[in-house]
């Protein structure tokens, strides 16, 4: 019987063994690169940073758990440790292992070891902790099947999404009380009659008055503010990883809103005043009257849309792709321009190139330019 059990002691302790030795782990989420937006260190991510020629990697005697590194090299990458220059990749997928007494060795004093990698295409190196070199076709093979395993994340996850859906909660509530005070309508009734103007013609000569245009671009400006904080260009807004450090508490986070919050009420303030100084200059009144009209009451359908979409994505109740989102917000903010056309050209008497010049300066080509800067 004891036999037995000595044998059994060592068949598992054989298979332990084994499994030991054929496991390795991934230091991916190690790698770092220099942002000049930051001005600092901040996480690799491959889909935000395509080209990336410098990366960095930290850890310290207590990462290693006695293991050693090996790193998988793009072609005529160089390979430095604690500033010392270890190899030079000759060849694809070239594999560089280092053993634990090498680096501790390199240590020294500071306790913690420094990789960095300078490649040559941007390709991304692979690093891994190891007891011992692995093959290429055994690295690769593990790494699928990390993949695989993870699935889709549907969310990058941290402090500033809880900013955000509360940021979504504060513009939903503010744009209500503002359509309230400014008497907008906002029932499905009133919103197919803003579309009159592109089908027939508009029927209703009911104007604007200054309060519901305060209103409307307080309205404008915030749900402005929440697109861009959502799906702007990934350089400051919903970046994986810089939003986090420039939106590193909650003071940090509305100074951020109030400076977009402030250059998107200028923008359409600008543009306002565009349409009345050209309506001046053609000695045509009647165009720019009809344009802020039309711009006024399409504009508010689409800040109603972007705020359902916005408050939708932020809730999360399917995924949806951020791509997706950011191109399909700005290229739908660029064709509300050529309806708001559509609809002035078929209520004012004005010559085609005349009318196409003045649409060109007051909706083409800044609705271009705000495409241009929200998408990047």
């Amino acid at each position: 019987m004891s036999r037995i059990i000595k044998i059994s002691l060592l068949i598992i302790l054989f298979f332990s063994t084994k499994n030991f030795a054929s496991n390795f782990y991934s230091l991916e989420d190690k790698w770092m690169i220099y942002d000049d937006a930051v001005s600092g260190f901040v996480p690799y991510v491959p889909e935000q940073h395509p080209f990336t020629k410098n990366f960095y990697m930290l850890l310290h005697v207590e990462d290693l758990s006695g293991l050693g590194i090996e790193i998988l090299l793009p072609d005529g990458a160089a390979v430095f440790i604690n500033n010392q220059l270890q190899d030079v990749a000759k060849g694809k997928n070239n594999k560089i292992f280092f053993n634990n007494d090498e680096l501790l060795d390199r240590v020294k004093k500071s306790g913690e070891v420094l990789i960095v990698v300078n490649t040559v295409q941007g390709d991304h190196p692979t690093a891994y902790l190891a007891d011992k070199p692995y093959s290429y076709r055994t690295i690769t093979k593990k790494t699928q099947e990390e993949n695989f395993n993870e699935g889709l994340i549907v969310r990058h996850d941290s402090s500033y999404r809880s900013m955000l859906l509360m940021w979504s909660i504060i513009v939903f509530v503010l744009v209500g009380v503002f359509s309230r005070i400014g008497g907008l309508k906002t029932g499905a009734d009133n919103i197919l009659k803003s579309f009159e103007g592109v089908t027939l013609g508009r029927s209703d000569d009911t104007k604007m008055n200054t309060l519901q245009l305060i209103m409307f671009l307080f309205s404008f400006a915030l749900v402005g503010s929440l697109s861009m904080m959502l799906f702007g260009k990934g350089d400051i807004w919903l970046s994986e990883v810089n939003s986090p450090e420039l939106n590193r508490n909650m003071s940090e986070f509305f100074i951020n809103v109030f400076y977009v919050i402030l250059a998107i009420f200028a923008f359409v303030a600008f543009r306002l005043f565009v349409i009345y100084f050209l309506g001046n200059i053609f000695s045509n009144s009647q165009v720019s009257s009809v344009h802020s009209l039309e711009f006024y009451k399409l504009t508010w359908v689409y800040v109603l849309f972007y705020l359902f979409l916005c408050v939708l994505w932020t809730l999360n109740p399917f995924y949806i792709s951020w791509d997706f989102m950011r191109n399909f917000i700005g290229i739908a903010f660029f064709l509300k321009s050529f309806l708001v056309y559509i609809a002035v050209s078929k209520q004012v008497n004005l010559r085609f190139n005349y009318l196409f010049s003045y649409f060109c300066a007051t909706e083409f080509l800044p609705s271009l330019l705000a495409v241009k800067v929200f998408i990047g």
